[in-house]
């Protein structure tokens, strides 16, 4: 690793002196600087590869500070530090020319591997462009993980860009969060964000939603409509559980997304429209495409970058501000003062959330409605996990159908399947599904197609 010049702008004493010898033990050349006008004086005659910048600097901004610091010395490896980390720090860290974000206190670690980081930089001189924003909105994501802090990151880098971005992570993670905080922090923050959840609708239906349809183009089309993908122009397209899509459909929306123009359903006319599409799902993507349920072909276009949002159980963490803040927002909303108890909130923290992040906010919700005294106990926890036992077992949100249902749904298809000889279009017909449904169906009710025909 190459030696570097390094200046640190801290108005803490004390984190300038352990700076400072932990770099120059490192061999770097490390000059350190309690306020913003000795260091941009001194950036004038001197060459720094290496910036590290806290984002408090007394009355002056730490985030401004690095913008002028670009100005001076544009190929300069830049970090912001801050021992409060979010979306919005790290965003618009980003924005202004920062590359780099660590969380303090710093580690000896941590200063290693950013300098790694800066001399692998210097070393091939990039280039990254620097994008002016606003104070960007509240966002409602939470965490301050390794794990979200790499996510920051990633929003932070991708939302400057009209980059397509497909989000990955189990059901209850927070990646419509992800997606809105995309958009606020993208050139499009005043345009439209437009949220679709793709497996609610039928293959017609979400046609019509996202593409529109002309006055008669079927029975009950009265009027024109706009879809959503034209109400989206000039924003972003947020389609959630795009997995669930048909096979018919995916081709459609490759070529809205390729050419950047869709056609109304009954209409032969295109029309132009400026989108950025971001999407979601909690599949195993790599599995569908391998077993012909989604095309490939659509996820590279969605996936230009992609970001994994991870489960509550890898970042826990995180779960005591989670915590806090659905207390803080509980409180608000219903002019309460519920408080909870140190040792209940260390029970919440080793309980196991399938439901990651979702179950954890009604949780909170249920325990803050029932505390009797205003104050979650130890004992309220105790008592809400018993109650959650009795109840019905859920995965991904949904409650799981008795056996006997799913009986009847395999003795229907089977039934069906045997009546048309293993034609499967056929049986899909007569169940009013599409055949890839169908497959599904089979997969998850244990139906062995082959043996059917």
């Amino acid at each position: 690793m190459r030696r570097l010049r390094v200046v640190v702008i801290d108005d803490e004493a004390d984190t300038c002196a352990f700076l400072r010898a932990v770099l120059t033990a490192e061999g770097h050349d490390c000059r350190v600087f309690l306020n913003a006008a000795s260091a941009e004086k001194h950036l004038v005659d001197y060459h720094a590869d290496l910036a590290l910048v806290d984002i408090y600097l007394g009355e002056t901004n730490g985030i401004e500070l690095l913008a002028r610091l670009r100005e001076l010395r544009p190929d300069m490896y830049a970090a912001i530090m801050t021992a409060h980390v979010s979306v919005e720090t790290a965003a618009r860290s980003v924005a202004e020319g920062a590359i780099d974000y660590i969380r303090k206190p710093v580690t000896v670690e941590q200063i290693r591997e950013l300098c790694e980081r800066a001399s692998a930089f210097l070393a091939h001189r990039r280039t990254y462009e620097e994008v002016q924003e606003a104070e960007p909105p509240f966002s409602a994501i939470v965490g301050r993980s390794p794990q979200m802090l790499q996510v920051y990151k990633e929003i932070g880098r991708v939302a400057p860009s009209n980059a397509n971005v497909f989000i990955t992570g189990t059901s209850g993670t927070g990646k419509e969060l992800v997606a809105r905080a995309i958009h606020q922090h993208s050139r499009r923050a005043d345009q439209s964000f437009i949220p679709v959840n793709c497996g609610s609708f039928t293959e017609t239906l979400l046609e019509s939603e996202l593409f529109g349809h002309e006055r008669g183009a079927f029975t009950g089309a009265e009027k024109a409509h706009k879809g959503l993908v034209e109400a989206a122009d000039r924003g972003t397209l947020f389609l959630d559980e795009v997995t669930e899509t048909t096979l018919s459909f995916q081709v459609k929306l490759l070529r809205v997304i390729q050419e950047q123009q869709v056609r109304r359903v009954g209409s032969s006319t295109y029309i132009p429209v400026d989108v950025r599409v971001v999407a979601a799902s909690n599949r195993d993507i790599a599995g569908l495409i391998k077993n012909g349920f989604f095309r490939e072909d659509l996820y590279y276009r969605l996936a230009v970058v992609q970001i994994s949002v991870p489960s509550l159980d890898q970042r826990r963490e995180d779960i005591p501000l989670l915590v806090k803040h659905f207390l803080q927002l509980f409180n608000k909303k219903n002019d309460t003062n519920v408080t909870i108890e140190k040792n209940a909130v260390q029970r919440l923290q080793v309980r196991e959330w399938p439901g990651n992040v979702r179950e954890l906010e009604n949780t909170v919700n249920r325990l803050a409605i029932f505390a009797p005294t205003g104050r979650i106990t130890l004992a309220d926890i105790e008592a809400e996990a018993s109650r959650a036992s009795s109840q019905p077992a859920v995965r991904g949100g949904a409650a799981v159908p008795p056996d006997r249902l799913l009986d009847l749904e395999r003795q229907h298809i089977v039934r069906i399947l045997k009546e048309t000889r293993g034609n499967k279009s056929e049986a899909a017909r007569r169940l009013g599904i599409e055949r890839k449904t169908l497959y599904k169906k089979a997969l998850r009710l244990g139906i062995d197609l082959r043996s059917s025909e």
